[in-house]
């Protein structure tokens, strides 16, 4: 399923199958708690990660769990850009140039740590993009997807001073168990969840991810990495 700008949002909705995603540009506090549960769990996740966070020593721990258990990783833009204006999203806040070299670099670091293999799936930063930057992305041999409308596990960066942005990790979980009493449910699904937050935010949603997990299972969920996904 594609939304109105042609990145990839869900995979076969007939099929109880879902892919757990993670992105990290400046924040981890939750990498490897993350990591222990998706291993607990015998679950393969798909991180996005940007430049800046590959090249971040502090960090080098979660790239190695990473690795270490073959979880799949690719971009998330080197720098982090936004490549499209918030109150415009047809705006273009980047040149194709400018957008090629970033996603370039993000692709040269993952080539150095080993991951470039079969990495062609790529989440632009922010979750924030347009036609333009899916088409530039397909003309480099990448593939723009993004998390499926419904949920709000993306919402889990949000902290009470953000005011009606806020979303707390409890309306987070209900609207899962929501959305999966609708038609076809959760089948197909890619839900994002991020692995570091603010400090501002105390209820991580991360911290929940083992009993939300075993509960889809006992639904009869399975769990696949996003190549799995939307073969």
């Amino acid at each position: 399923m594609l939304d109105s700008y042609g990145a990839i949002i869900r995979g076969d909705s007939l099929q109880k199958r879902l892919a757990l995603v993670f992105t990290g540009h400046d924040l981890a506090e939750g990498g490897l708690k993350v990591l222990k549960t998706l291993r607990e769990k015998s679950i393969k996740g798909s991180f996005f990660l940007t430049g800046d966070f590959l090249r971040t020593t502090k960090f080098r721990s979660v790239i190695d769990e990473i690795k270490k258990n073959k979880h799949y990783l690719s971009a998330h833009s080197d720098k982090h850009l936004l490549f499209s204006d918030w109150s415009n999203r047809n705006g273009l806040l980047v040149t194709k140039d400018s957008f090629i070299h970033d996603l370039e670099m993000n692709f040269r670091e993952l080539d150095n740590l080993g991951f470039r293999s079969d990495n062609k799936y790529f989440i632009p930063s922010y979750e924030w993009y347009n036609k333009e930057i899916v088409v530039w992305s397909k003309e480099m041999g990448y593939t723009p997807i993004n998390y499926t409308p419904g949920l709000r596990t993306a919402a889990d960066y949000s902290y009470p001073e953000m005011g009606k942005r806020y979303l707390s990790s409890d309306d987070i979980e209900m609207g899962i168990w929501k959305e999966s009493k609708q038609p076809n449910g959760l089948n197909g699904f890619i839900v994002l969840v991020h692995m570091g937050t603010d400090v501002r935010r105390k209820d991580k949603f991360y911290d929940r991810l083992g009993k939300i997990i075993d509960q889809l299972k006992k639904e009869g969920y399975q769990f696949v990495d996003i190549r799995e996904l939307l073969q």
